[in-house]
């Protein structure tokens, strides 16, 4: 399984879905996709908030009614999310995420120093690549006192 990781500055529900909003990130998302990045990714979201994703919410006006009403017409679910407001972040559990990525991200260096020039490094080097990207992302939105992001969400898309 692949994921992208993605920082909305606001999320739109509609019943138990989000509504896909390209404009509402605030950056390019992530994508993770080396199998032990995954394994250690997934650990990480766990608790997160899994919901649907979906079109724009449809207003229907039903024939033969006098009045115009919502319904929930079916917009079709186009991906998996796990999402997680970044105020609710658990601090041991993203502590955890770090050192099991610290340990990843050594073992990587000690692969890569055995045999730097070999075909065998490559899926460490995009391991490391990963890491210090997830690295990145999360030092800019889970560390960051502005109050805009503390009110933002994680979002994870399932590829």
């Amino acid at each position: 399984m692949k994921y992208t990781l993605n920082f909305s500055l606001k999320l739109e529900m509609h019943n138990s879905c989000i509504v896909y909003n390209r404009e509402g990130f605030a950056d390019t998302p992530i994508s993770i996709s080396v199998p032990d990045v995954v394994k250690i990714f997934e650990h990480f979201i766990e608790k997160f908030e899994q919901q649907g994703i979906t079109e724009q919410p449809v207003t229907k006006t039903i024939p033969n009614e006098e009045k115009t009403k919502d319904t929930n017409a079916l917009t079709g679910l186009s991906a998996r999310a796990y999402t997680c407001q970044v105020q609710k972040l658990d601090e041991t559990v993203l502590n955890n995420f770090c050192i099991e990525l610290t340990e990843y991200l050594q073992k990587c260096c000690s692969e890569i120093s055995k045999s730097f020039l070999s075909e065998e490094a490559n899926l460490s080097i995009a391991g490391l690549r990963e890491v210090i990207e997830i690295r990145n992302y999360l030092v800019r939105y889970t560390k960051s006192k502005k109050k805009a992001y503390q009110n933002g969400y994680l979002y994870i898309m399932v590829v």
